[in-house]
Parts: structure tokens; sequence; C-alpha cells
């Protein structure tokens, strides 16, 4: 597939890739952030990292609609959208729980995801596909 068919598709296959492309981006944001007011504005970490999680929260939410799923944001799709993402940070929380005995703590994360992202790319793609999240 050509990266314009990428960049227009609907398919889900384009979705996909454009969820980890957006994913990816909202990730390194939230870690440049974080850096960014532990060592800059000196911010303690924990705060630093609610800030950054909450900002790459919200251009994550604006991303994945626009870019992904080629859609108008709208308040049913950010409630949708963040009840997929506390679902998935309970998965993954309870994976490592798991694998963390399986793997050892280090690689614990890795299988967690494994499983975790593409459960999220289907709760995110419902909360902007649905029909109960479409217009007012």
């Amino acid at each position: 597939m050509k990266y314009k068919g990428i960049l227009t598709s609907s398919d889900k296959r384009s979705e996909a890739i454009r969820f980890v492309a957006v994913g990816g981006f909202a990730t390194v944001l939230q870690y440049g952030i974080y850096v960014i007011f532990v060592n800059a504005v000196g911010v303690q970490a924990v705060v630093s990292t609610l800030i950054s999680y909450a900002i790459s929260f919200v251009a994550n939410f604006f991303l994945t609609s626009y870019f992904t799923f080629r859609s108008n944001p709208n308040a049913k799709k950010g409630i949708a959208f963040t009840l997929s993402h506390l679902i998935n940070m309970g998965m993954q929380t309870g994976f490592v729980a798991i694998f963390k005995g399986l793997v050892g703590p280090t690689l614990a994360l890795l299988p967690a995801l494994a499983i975790c992202i593409p459960v999220n790319f289907f709760l995110v793609r419902f909360a902007f596909k649905s029909k109960y999240t479409q217009g007012k």
C-alpha cells in the first residue's frame, strides 16, 4: 500500500497504521514534555508525569479523531476514548502483574503491550465509529 493510501484510506489496516503512528507520537510528546518539566522547569517527577500525560492525552484524542479515524471529536467520543484508555491501563497493569512472574519485571511490559495495543485499537475504534458516539 502506498503512503498516500495509508493516509487517506478508511480501511482497517490503514487505520491501524495511523493508530500506531499517533500512539507513537503521543508517547514521544509525553516523554518530551515530562523531560522539560523535570529538567528545565524543575517540577517534581510525579507531577510532571501527570501534566505530560494530560497534554499528551488531549493531543492523542484530537489526532485520533481527525487523523486516525477521520471523524469530528465530540463529548461522547471523548468519554468513550477516556474509558477505552482506562480499560487499557487496567489491562496493562494486570498483565504486567501476571507476566512479571513469568519473564521478570524488566520484560513484563512487552507481552502486556503485545496484547493491550491491539485490544486498545478496537476499543478506540469502537469509541470513534460506534453509532452511540456519532453526532449529538
